[in-house]
């Protein structure tokens, strides 16, 4: 296990440019999503487990923020961490990376539940996946929490109180 999990690698692809010669901002969603396979996999909930036990896992509450720009061609690479988690939850951050250049180009902070396919309705994790969470919160204990964790968007209030 590495600490931070790298779960995801590729390159940004032509048809992923906008107009403004980058990586457009829905595919960096895009890239996050295909990640999360790897991640639940990883987490001990892969497509066996889903095959066989009817549970899955759906995100509930996302956040993404972009903090640079990507090119064509650029190699990626997504790691992720598991914050925390409860009986029904798993609270994720993960961060794309330029393979090359080593920056952070984007972070995204998810929230998932899991959940009885037949029923359609959150459902508690079994002894063996809340055991693997533990090992990898465990394990992955002495990063320091991201600093995007629980952002806010906001802005100042306008106009400015011109008694201030």
């Amino acid at each position: 296990m590495t600490d931070p999990q790298h779960i995801w690698t590729g390159t940004v692809l032509p048809e992923w440019i906008d107009h403004n010669g980058h990586m457009n901002a829905g595919y960096y969603l895009v890239v996050f999503d295909d990640a999360t396979g790897p991640w639940t996999a990883f987490l001990g909930i892969d497509r066996t487990y889903r095959r066989a036990n009817r549970r899955s896992t759906f995100s509930i509450d996302s956040h993404l923020t972009w903090l640079r720009e990507l090119p064509e061609g650029a190699p990626i690479v997504v790691e992720a961490e598991l914050l925390g988690f409860d009986d029904k939850k798993y609270h994720t951050f993960m961060r794309m990376l330029h393979a090359e250049d080593g920056y952070v180009a984007a972070t995204h902070e998810l929230l998932s539940i899991h959940i009885d396919l037949d029923t359609r309705r959150s459902t508690l994790f079994p002894p063996e996946i809340h055991e693997r969470m533990n090992e990898v919160v465990s394990t992955q204990r002495a990063i320091a929490e991201p600093g995007d964790v629980g952002r806010v968007i906001r802005t100042k209030p306008w106009p400015p109180d011109a008694t201030s």
